[in-house]
């Protein structure tokens, strides 16, 4: 049989994933008549989270330990010419080696043909929005600041160690910018195009999910994350979870959710783009024969203030209102931190475990060694 070709979108996060893997989703049984097989995925808004992990040899929970058995069934049983993946936890699981090699080895073994799907966005816009999202989801309570080094010395930062992943398991690296103008008009219709499909023959490609928080959010969840930390604890990740549904619905119900957070100020953002400068052109002119600075003209270089009540403090009114949400949300956390179902010891309720954090497998030079 011939090989399919099988389309992994890896991300990054915050580029738009949360939209895409909702509408695949949604639209599974149109995309089947054009094709393409869109695996059932074990979450509730699309994304396909535990094949991923499964495929790459990570422990699952007990009812997501079929996801890659359920993935060759599937295969088996449609004549589709073309199968799409989507999980922007594989762009950092990829770039470790032991799962790369347990990942690719199987899509191998399945006779599918791999072809990386990636977004890319330029680095000031895409730490910002990263700050927020890991915050409010109780994984970190660093300032904005700490949390800008940490990222841009990291080597998991830069993009151009995907072209040598791709290079060495011989799987062609498809990259789209993911800029400003695509926040306004949708990443859906450049993902379509990216996997060969017409946008046009499909009417709902205006998807918006998982919308940035704003400041009140990030400092209510901040400060939470802190006093467990400062009380020598630290959330598992059911846990965290838990306290992250709960925080949502508590502003929600308040009437305190808001969106719009900016940790940058323009100097920093200016900094952000120095430091990955080099690596980005070499990753440009690679994948798209352009330098970044064309690609992302329109987003490099823009002005920033900065809304974080780390660096500018709230009035007297949002203060009142931010002491009360901090108070009952670490009343939450705590409750949340008693539930022995919550705390069960597995590699799957790790935070650096689920991200491919292992002694001594995280790719930090290559090549790499091929399966």
């Amino acid at each position: 049989m011939a090989k399919r070709v099988c389309y992994i979108h890896i991300g990054p996060h915050k580029t738009g994933t949360s939209s895409i893997q909702w509408f695949l989703k949604e639209n599974r049984g149109e995309l089947l008549k054009y094709g393409y097989l869109v695996p059932e995925s074990e979450a509730n808004h699309g994304a396909h989270h535990a094949l991923a992990r499964k495929l790459c040899g990570q422990e699952l929970r007990d009812h997501e330990q079929s996801a890659a058995a359920n993935f060759a069934r599937a295969l088996e049983r449609t004549p589709s010419e073309a199968v799409i993946v989507s999980s922007e936890a594989l762009e950092g699981l990829l770039r470790n080696r032991d799962y790369a090699r347990a990942f690719f080895t199987r899509i191998r073994e399945l006779n599918l043909e791999p072809k990386l799907v990636l977004f890319p966005r330029n680095q000031s816009q895409q730490i910002n929005s990263l700050y927020s999202s890991v915050v409010k989801r109780f994984c970190r309570s660093e300032p904005f600041e700490a949390f800008v080094q940490e990222v841009t010395q990291r080597a998991n930062a830069r993009y151009s160690p995907l072209i040598e992943l791709a290079a060495t398991y011989d799987a062609e690296l498809v990259a789209r910018p993911f800029t400003g103008e695509t926040i306004a008009h949708g990443v859906i219709p450049e993902f379509l195009r990216a996997i060969g499909l017409d946008p046009s023959r499909f009417p709902d490609t205006n998807v918006r999910r998982n919308e940035d928080v704003g400041p009140f959010t990030v400092s209510v969840a901040r400060r939470v994350s802190r006093s467990i930390g400062a009380a020598g604890k630290q959330l598992k990740w059911l846990q965290a979870v838990r306290c992250k549904t709960k925080l949502a619905a508590y502003l929600e119900e308040n009437s305190l959710a808001d969106a719009g957070y900016c940790g940058l100020a323009t100097g920093l953002a200016r900094h952000i783009e120095r430091q990955s400068r080099s690596d980005n052109d070499a990753f440009a002119q690679r994948v798209r024969s352009r330098p970044w600075a064309d690609i992302f003209a329109a987003d490099i270089g823009q002005e920033f203030m900065p809304n974080d009540f780390d660096i500018c403090r709230p009035n007297e009114s949002i203060e009142g209102r931010l002491g009360l949400a901090i108070r009952d949300i670490t009343a939450v956390a705590e409750h949340v931190l008693l539930d022995p179902a919550l705390t069960i010891e597995a590699p799957w309720n790790d935070f650096q475990r689920r991200g491919g954090w292992t002694p001594h497998a995280w790719i930090r030079a290559l090549p790499l060694t091929p399966p």
